[in-house]
């Protein structure tokens, strides 16, 4: 694969699609101070009851028969799959698999199949930065170069905070843009240190604060700060302050090429003409990508986020709401605001993911208890067009 080929598939990561807005929610402005730390709740008060009757059929199987009528005609026979997440009010209502995990051994998907959930991990990246937050171990609005002080900021008289990481207004340059200009070797291999050293030869693109620039790096920095305030290798963090706590026993973040990983699926790339070709292209960095997860371990992490149990509800309200730029307007992406690791729409907290062999999005109502996953081991397949169907089929 030469260097041109991989900076146009590096554009698949992170990407977010068109958007559909469906429940009669409002989105309340919100108040920012400083550099785009949310003050109020990013949701209205809703004054309508939300019942039971909330979803169209009244038992699970029905909901399976109206989800598998629409999954199936989107797959070819013996090809890669899908699995399918529908949690409400904290309980799994549909937890299922469809198509091949693994062609040449006809291994099915299941809800214990493993994904790269690519740029769905940095909502997982922010709550640990939150996590920090909380302990009082760092601040948000807190110059980045506090904590990294080899990090080369071009302007300490106005810094590129944590803020700015978080909310994709740092105006760094993108290790997975047309700033790279590396072997794919190297890319494969730049860990977080590395990373730092080649972003500290890179000019800055804007000046931070002034624009929305979905931006992998920062995220990759992020994950760098977590490593040095809490003296853990980011994984470690993830794997003993994060995961391990909420019983998401088989999530992992990868750090190591050639690393086995039970249950993984094998990544594919489906072609507009129905070809099936292999597509797989693992690298050791991390903050913007890499956690690998199933469908049971994120029902545990959507819990946890409902419960409190990770940061506090008012923590997670912070990272539900669009942050601001330095001038007090609120980020614009696409014609929605955008959180920490989560784009915000009026009525519900989205993300989506797309590497080399996956393609997956998350969606988290506040009102109604709702949460839809979509992990595929087909980059191309669509998750969020399918999110949007599935929502519109089970709802009222």
């Amino acid at each position: 694969m030469h260097n041109n080929s991989i900076v146009q598939l590096l554009s698949l990561m992170g990407t977010i699609n068109s958007h559909c807005v469906w429940l009669a929610l409002l989105f309340s402005p919100l108040l920012m101070t400083g550099n785009g730390v949310a003050e109020r709740f990013p949701y209205a008060e809703e004054t309508t009851t939300v019942t039971e009757t909330v979803f169209k059929f009244s038992d699970n199987a029905q909901i399976a028969t109206e989800i598998k009528d629409l999954i199936e005609p989107t797959l070819i026979e013996n090809g890669p799959g899908v699995a399918i997440l529908v949690l409400s009010e904290g309980e799994i209502i549909h937890a299922q698999g469809y198509g091949l995990s693994d062609i040449a051994s006809q291994t099915p998907i299941t809800p214990n199949t493993v994904f790269d959930l690519a740029s769905v991990s940095k909502q997982m990246t922010a709550i640990a930065v939150l996590k920090l937050m909380e302990q009082g171990a760092l601040e948000l609005d807190d110059p980045v170069s506090q904590y990294l002080p080899d990090f080369q900021d071009a302007n300490r008289n106005n810094p590129i905070t944590l803020s700015h990481l978080l909310y994709h207004t740092s105006g760094l340059a993108d290790y997975t843009g047309d700033a790279w200009d590396g072997s794919d070797r190297e890319f494969a291999n730049l860990d977080l240190e590395a990373h730092l050293v080649w972003l500290n030869d890179q000019a800055t693109i804007a000046d931070p604060g002034t624009r929305f620039e979905y931006n992998n790096s920062g995220y990759t920095l992020l994950a760098l700060v977590v490593e040095r305030v809490s003296g853990q290798p980011f994984a470690d963090f993830m794997a003993t302050e994060i995961f391990g706590p909420i019983g998401m026993d088989d999530t992992l973040v990868y750090r190591k090429l050639g690393q086995f990983i039970p249950n993984q699926a094998t990544g594919y790339a489906v072609t507009e003409d129905g070809q099936i070709e292999s597509s797989s292209f693992p690298s050791v960095i991390a903050g913007d990508g890499n956690v690998f997860s199933t469908l049971n371990d994120l029902a545990h992490y959507d819990n946890a986020l409902r419960q409190g149990t990770l940061v506090s509800t008012a923590t997670l309200d912070i990272a539900f709401s669009s942050g601001n730029y330095d001038d007090g307007g609120l980020i614009d992406d696409d014609g929605e605001g955008y959180g920490m690791g989560w784009q915000v729409a009026s009525s519900y907290v989205h993300h989506s993911g797309s590497w080399l062999g996956t393609s997956t999005y998350y969606r988290h109502y506040k009102t109604p208890s709702l949460s839809i996953v979509v992990l595929s081991n087909d980059e191309a397949y669509d998750g969020e067009a399918i999110a949007d169907e599935i929502a519109a089929k089970l709802l009222r």
